[in-house]
């Protein structure tokens, strides 16, 4: 087996393990990102989706996260994006869900997302 293939195999194990790695009330635990996630979500919200690419850009996600808040819809864009940080790990769940807890804990939950 190639070395490319076993690191992609050994990625694949560690994120798919059913559950966040930190608990959605944890954000305390990363002061930098919890901060961030506080006063500039944008930048967090790219940070997780460019992570799910391998780490291409974050500033389409970003912005994108930034014009749907100016128009008070940034439970919608972290709900999707929650979602497809679950798929990613194999965590259980829904978008009603995400939503509501992107909706009540933004920056607890972009926290936990980037963990």
């Amino acid at each position: 087996m190639s070395h490319t293939a076993q690191t992609q195999m050994n990625t694949t194990a560690k994120s798919a393990t059913g559950e966040f790695d930190a608990g959605l009330f944890d954000c305390t635990s990363n002061m930098g990102t919890c901060a961030l996630a506080c006063f500039c979500p944008c930048v967090v919200y790219g940070q997780n989706q460019a992570a799910l690419k391998g780490g291409e850009g974050c500033g389409g996600a970003g912005f994108l996260y930034t014009l749907l808040a100016a128009f008070d819809c940034y439970a919608c864009i972290g709900a999707h994006g929650r979602g497809n940080i679950r798929e990613e790990r194999g965590i259980e769940g829904g978008f009603l869900g995400d939503c509501v807890t992107h909706y009540f804990c933004a920056p607890c939950a972009l926290t936990q997302e980037h963990a």
